[in-house]
């Protein structure tokens, strides 16, 4: 029985040994990560190993707390979708196009941008940090899908309307004086090309050119057809109209 407790007794000392051993390793390390070993003495450690544990845990606990401070800045753009602001349409000179430009606000970087109207693809093209340009020569709904660097898509759209697409139109006419008289328009357009006017008799094929024309007053003449009469007449953006005109 004396020599089971003193088995035991032996074996628990053995085992606080280690513990202690562990412990001192432990200390000696902290000692030296925190620069301390040679301001505390020996005798001293054991009334510092706390102090020193406490600070370790704190040293510790602050880099975990800034990981974590990071990952929670970070976390949103890994799940929210980039939105678009910042959108505006310039007409070109010539409203043969326009310059749509935008900003996509994210956390993450943007991967790709494409582009299509009508289920045509447009070129995107970047003016600066998250910052892009687009032309668009056609009216309709512009579609962008965005993708992060993290594999996040998002969809946006646009309704684009101010190219002129209209051609001119014909707003009366008459027979005058050996003259076939127009009045044409081209309403909110940019403008009719007057020099493109041209007319071709149906039948001969031969070509007549205007026998006066007043911008003015988008007044053109030709001379009165004795046939059948078709009348090009184009704007500036290159949409065009044909007129048929048949004497009576």
């Amino acid at each position: 029985m004396r020599r089971f407790q003193k088995q035991t007794l032996d074996r628990e000392n053995s085992q606080s040994g280690i513990q202690n051993s562990h412990e001192e390793a432990l200390l000696n390390q902290l000692l030296s990560e925190l620069q301390l070993e040679n301001r505390i003495s020996p005798g001293k450690k054991q009334r510092y190993r706390r102090v020193l544990l406490r600070q370790y845990v704190v040293k510790h606990a602050a880099r975990l707390a800034c990981l974590v401070f990071a990952a929670a800045l970070l976390a949103p753009g890994t799940v929210v979708p980039a939105s678009v602001s910042e959108v505006s349409a310039a007409p070109a000179s010539d409203a043969s196009s326009v310059q749509v430009s935008f900003r996509v606000d994210g956390l993450i970087p943007v991967r790709e941008i494409t582009a299509q109207i009508n289920e045509h693809s447009l070129s995107v093209e970047s003016s600066s940090y998250q910052n892009y340009q687009i032309t668009v020569e056609e009216n309709g709904y512009l579609l962008l899908d965005i993708y992060s660097a993290t594999g996040l898509h998002s969809s946006h759209s646009m309704e684009i309307s101010g190219i002129d697409e209209e051609a001119p139109v014909v707003t009366s006419h008459q027979l005058e004086d050996g003259e076939l008289i127009l009045w044409i328009s081209d309403g909110d357009g940019v403008g009719i090309d007057y020099d493109s006017i041209t007319a071709q008799l149906e039948g001969s094929g031969a070509k007549t050119a205007p026998s006066r024309i007043d911008a003015s007053t988008g007044c053109v003449a030709f001379p009165a057809p004795q046939q059948t009469m078709l009348i090009t007449i184009a704007d500036k953006n290159g949409n065009y109209r044909v007129l048929s005109f048949t004497p009576m």
